[in-house]
């Protein structure tokens, strides 16, 4: 993937680690989606993600633009820690603290404009990304080549949909970062192959660091593939719609919003066609990952009409 261009401009901020949310669901089930014990039942453990999708996040948008915390929200206000953000800017500190960075990736000086902030930033090879991008070859890797850009074949659509069922309350980068670990578990995103998954492989990849562990969501993925397998290209671009004329970029991040209309109605095709940990949220985050909505904000060079495949 070579170097991560470093941003040349990249404002930094006060917060702490993001904080993951776990949703509680019956079934036998604790917060973090393991099971206590029993066979895995894919259909009751659909009941209730739908609504658990749709949470309200107020850290959500943060996290997705590869930002610290959201502006307004109550943790952007809270004073640093000088001792811990200079360990952050050294690249020294905990190596456990999930906004530990490299010295290399620190910006040399923060926007003038308080709004420079959110904008897309300009790295050290000239170009402008969006500010996740810039986070690590991944990251790098997925925003150059993939997001916001429609896939070429089924599995790339079935992975573009399981991608966002994994994103939900995750920053963007690390779901970057797990792509090939969750494309091997998942066999490609084959809908019918990872349709035979056994109850056993299941808890094999709660093992795997390689991938999101998280039983609710690798249940939902496994549960999505009785609707999807039969779906072809044509189908899968019929269900996502044509953008919508006149769709502008976001200049900021703080333009960027959760849902959408267009989510909206997708959403609830997607449930009748009995998918599951589809909410309107996840939902808008695929439009945006397959390009139906504008994902790339307005200066990012990515920024128009592109195609990403399944590789």
């Amino acid at each position: 993937m070579g170097t991560v261009p470093v941003p040349l401009h990249r404002p930094t901020g006060p917060g702490g680690p993001a904080r993951t949310v776990h949703n509680r669901l019956p079934g036998g089930r604790d917060r973090r989606g393991r099971s206590y014990g029993g066979r895995m039942d894919t259909v009751s453990a659909g009941r209730g993600l739908d609504r658990a999708a749709d949470l309200p996040d107020p850290e959500g948008l943060a996290r997705s633009a590869g930002l610290p915390h959201a502006a307004g929200s109550p943790r952007a206000a809270d004073p640093p820690d000088p001792a811990r953000a200079a360990d952050l800017a050294r690249g020294t500190g905990s190596r456990d603290d999930p906004d530990r960075v490299r010295a290399a990736d620190v910006p040399h000086s923060a926007g003038s404009h308080p709004e420079d902030a959110f904008r897309a930033v300009l790295c050290g090879d000239g170009l402008r990304r969006c500010p996740w991008a810039p986070t690590g070859p991944a990251a790098l890797e997925e925003h150059d080549h993939r997001w916001g850009a429609p896939p070429v074949d089924s599995p790339g659509w079935f992975e573009a949909l399981s991608l966002e069922i994994f994103q939900a309350g995750l920053a963007r980068w690390s779901i970057a970062q797990r792509r090939d670990g969750l494309r091997r578990a998942f066999r490609g995103f084959v809908a019918g192959d990872v349709a035979e998954l056994t109850e056993d492989a299941v808890d094999e990849l709660l093992l795997d660091p390689a991938v999101i562990r998280n039983r609710v969501k690798i249940e939902a993925v496994v549960h999505n593939t009785r609707a999807c397998a039969g779906l072809a290209p044509a189908d899968w671009a019929e269900l996502a719609g044509e953008p919508p004329a006149g769709a502008q970029p976001p200049v900021t991040v703080l333009e960027l919003t959760r849902r959408s209309p267009e989510a909206d109605r997708l959403a609830a095709r997607f449930k009748q066609l009995g998918l599951v940990f589809v909410g309107r949220t996840t939902a808008h985050g695929f439009l945006l990952r397959t390009g139906v909505l504008p994902g790339h904000l307005a200066q990012c060079f990515r920024t128009g009409p592109g195609t990403a495949g399944s590789g």
